[in-house]
């Protein structure tokens, strides 16, 4: 036996703080009705008809019924029973560039938290979609395959940062290609209105390949909503080393500092090829509410089924004992039944 909410419980323990305050309340209007009948034996006489028994019975009914309706309230489930629970939604690959303009400090705190942040935010509105997470530098890596637990992708997002990537530079084609290997089988030929590719990036690309992603992605029928990250006007790219402290800014061969800039043109284009939307990330984030609603337009696929043991509500019996008793409570009278008043009236009748 358990409890939804056995929060609600903890009311019980102000019945009895109740019932005292019911008798402090009875038993100063028994000593206003004495002194207003001029003494105990006046007062007696105004009581007479009035059966003590019956007013405790009805007391005992409606502290009862409180009882009862609190634990009600509370929602009491005991036994289980099987049932075959079908699980739907959409398929959503997550890219994720780490590469080291990414540092970059031009938004708070840099490029790569910004979008961090932006993933978990909306991975919080997807509840009920596969989510898969890949990285990407030189090199692209699936750190989360598809799935449903939306915590296990959080879980690897926490630990990506640009210092974890071995191979420099940013292979933006080849993240795209691995997008859409990590759907599994492709829809040729058709568009697929149940997945879409979410692209973070500051649109840098180093590796070249978008020509061949874009391919993919037309035969596979996959969109790509791609969010950039960074500002126009650019910025330093900060070195640090393994303390964390920051020993300089990236320069280039010839001793000048590397500014690092958001390359819109190559996102918009990106997302126009292939039936998607670009919006650029803000602080305030409301392009993930954007960016949820378009989601929220993918078509459902069937992901199987799963027989989940689910409990018994049996929150109508004790709902039940409380009605039961406040109408008992109700239909009760509290006058006294006198054998010798009745005798007499039937005489006189």
């Amino acid at each position: 036996m358990r409890f939804v909410h056995p929060e609600y419980l903890w009311w019980i323990l102000a019945l009895p703080l109740l019932s005292l305050a019911g008798y402090a309340s009875l038993t100063r209007r028994r000593r206003a009705l004495r002194r207003f009948a001029g003494g105990q034996e006046f007062a007696a006489r105004l009581t007479g008809e009035v059966s003590a028994n019956r007013r405790a019975v009805k007391m005992l009914l409606l502290y009862g019924a409180l009882l009862t309706l609190i634990v009600a309230a509370a929602r009491p489930q005991w036994g289980t029973r099987l049932e075959e629970v079908r699980r739907g939604g959409a398929d959503l690959v997550v890219l994720l560039d780490t590469s080291l303009s990414m540092a970059a400090e031009d938004v708070a705190p840099n490029r790569l938290g910004q979008a961090g942040h932006a993933i978990d935010s909306l991975l919080r509105r997807l509840e009920g979609n596969r989510v898969a997470l890949i990285t990407f530098a030189g090199r692209a890596t699936l750190a989360c395959p598809l799935t449903l637990d939306h915590a296990a992708v959080r879980l690897f997002l926490d630990t990506v940062n640009v210092e974890a990537t071995s191979v420099p530079g940013t292979a933006l084609g080849e993240a795209l290609e691995l997008a859409v290997e990590a759907f599994g089988e492709k829809a040729a030929g058709s568009e697929d209105r149940s997945r879409a590719i979410l692209l973070f990036t500051d649109g840098e690309d180093h590796e070249g390949g978008i020509d061949e992603a874009l391919q993919a992605l037309a035969d596979a029928g996959v969109a790509v909503h791609a969010v950039g990250t960074g500002s126009t006007r650019g910025a330093p790219i900060p070195l640090r080393d393994d303390s964390g402290a920051e020993t300089g800014y990236k320069k280039d061969r010839e001793g000048k500092v590397v500014t690092t800039r958001l390359d819109e043109t190559v996102l918009e284009q990106l997302a126009l090829d292939t039936g998607g939307r670009y919006y650029r990330a803000t602080a305030t984030e409301s392009e993930v509410e954007r960016i949820a609603q378009a989601l929220a337009q993918l078509d459902e696929r069937e992901f199987g089924a799963v027989l989940r043991a689910r409990w018994e509500e049996r929150f109508q019996f004790p709902l039940a004992l409380a009605l039961l008793a406040l109408m008992a409570e109700t239909l009760l009278g509290d006058r006294r039944r006198s054998r010798g008043r009745h005798e007499r009236t039937r005489a006189n009748g």
